[in-house]
C-alpha cells in the first residue's frame, strides 16, 4: 500500500539522480540509496540516514498516520455509541472513491468539490444500511452484526465492481509536491492530512458542545439510561452509523487526491484501521490519531529498513503489545472523548 499511498511526481523528485531499477516502495528505497556515508552505523550495521533523509521519512510517516487515522474515524464512532464492529467500512470507502470519480469526470468540478457530496451521500447511505440491517437485530449477539456487515461488505464491492470493473481508476491530478529544505512534502497527502485534522475537530466540537453530540455520548455512557431520560435511542444509533459512514465518505473521498484505486483498496486500508482502533482506544478520537501515527511510523521506517512487507510482524507486534499491557488501548475508551 506504501508504493501506492506515494506519488509519483513526489517519488521522481526524492529519487532524482538515484540510479537503480524501479522502486516498489515509491521512492523510499531510492531515498534509503542516498543515506549519507559520513553517517554513524546503528546496531547490527545499518546506516543511520541523514538528517535530511530521515526528515523525509518522518513526512512520510506523519502524512500515512494522518491517512489511518481518518480512516479509524468512523470505526471508533460507530463502535463507541453502539458497540458494533463495522466490517462494511472499507467497502463505504470505495464507494465514496467512485463517487468522486463519477461526480468530478460527470461535473468536471474539482474533485475537492466532489468530496462534501460523497460525505453528505455516505450519510444517507449509512442510515439505510442501518434501518434496512443494523436496527432489527441491534440487540442480537455481536456475531451477528459481524455478519450482516460483512454481507454490507460483499453486496457494496461487488455492486462497485460490476458498475466500474477491477481495474484500477486513478483522477490523473497532478497536485505535485513541497520542496522544504530539500524534503518532499506531497501535496495531495498534506491536503488529506489537513482534511483529517479538521474532521477529528470537527467531530470532536460536535460531540462535546451540542445537544445531539451530547445525547449521542449519554447513550455511548448508558445506553438504557439514556432511554430513561428521554433520549430516542434508534434515532441516535441511525445519526451514529450515518456519521460513521460520512466519515468513511470524507476518508474514501481524499484517498483518489493521491493514488489510484479499486474495489479492494477499502479492505486493505480497514485491516490496519482495525489495528489503529484497538491500538489508540476503542471509542476515541484522539486515539484514532495516536494509533495512526503509531502504525504510519512502523510502516515507513519499516519499509525502509525491512525485507519485503516485515514490517507488519512489528504492526501486529505493537497490537499484541498494547492488548498485554493496556488492553483498553492507549488513550483508553471514553465516550466523551
Amino acid at each position: 500500500m506504501l508504493s501506492s499511498f506515494l506519488p509519483d511526481a513526489c517519488c521522481r523528485e526524492a529519487a532524482a539522480g538515484a540510479p537503480g531499477a524501479a522502486d516498489p516502495l515509491g521512492g523510499l528505497a531510492a531515498l534509503a540509496g542516498t543515506v549519507d556515508a559520513t553517517a554513524a552505523q546503528a546496531v547490527l550495521g545499518i546506516s543511520l540516514p541523514s538528517p535530511t533523509i530521515f526528515a523525509q521519512y518522518f513526512v512520510f510517516a506523519v502524512l500515512l498516520g494522518g491517512i489511518y487515522g481518518l480512516v479509524a474515524l468512523g470505526l471508533t464512532m460507530i463502535f463507541g455509541v453502539m458497540d458494533v464492529i463495522n466490517f462494511a467500512h472499507g467497502a463505504l470507502m470505495v464507494v465514496a472513491m467512485y463517487t468522486v470519480l463519477v461526480f468530478s469526470n460527470a461535473t468536471g468540478l474539482s474533485p475537492f468539490f466532489a468530496i462534501p457530496f460523497a460525505v453528505v451521500l455516505l450519510f444517507v447511505l449509512g442510515v439505510l444500511i442501518y434501518r434496512s440491517t443494523i436496527a432489527p437485530i441491534i440487540d442480537a449477539p455481536q456475531e451477528n452484526q459481524l455478519i450482516v456487515t460483512f454481507g454490507v461488505l460483499l453486496i457494496l464491492i461487488s455492486g462497485v465492481e460490476m458498475a466500474f470493473g477491477s481495474d484500477p481508476r486513478q483522477l490523473g491530478l497532478e497536485l505535485g509536491s513541497l520542496n522544504i529544505s530539500g524534503v518532499f512534502v506531497p501535496q495531495g497527502q498534506l491536503y488529506a492530512l489537513v482534511i483529517a485534522l479538521v474532521a477529528l475537530t470537527a467531530t470532536w466540537l460536535f460531540l462535546q458542545r451540542t445537544m445531539l453530540g451530547r445525547a449521542i455520548r449519554g447513550t455511548a455512557d448508558n445506553r438504557d439510561g439514556a432511554q430513561y431520560v428521554g433520549i430516542d435511542v434508534p434515532r441516535i444509533d441511525a445519526l451514529t452509523f450515518g456519521i460513521g459512514a460520512a466519515l468513511a465518505g470524507l476518508a474514501g473521498g481524499v484517498i483518489p487526491l493521491f493514488q489510484s484505486f479499486t474495489p479492494a483498496l477499502g479492505d486493505q486500508y480497514l485491516i490496519n484501521a482495525f489495528v489503529v482502533v484497538v491500538l489508540g482506544g476503542l471509542g476515541s478520537f484522539p486515539g484514532a490519531f495516536v494509533g495512526g501515527l503509531i502504525i504510519g511510523f512502523i510502516q515507513v521506517f519499516g519499509s525502509a529498513y525491512l525485507d519485503g512487507s516485515s514490517y507488519q510482524i512489528l504492526i501486529f507486534l505493537a497490537f499484541i503489545l498494547v492488548l498485554l499491557v493496556k488492553p483498553e488501548g492507549l488513550l483508553g475508551g471514553s465516550a466523551d472523548e
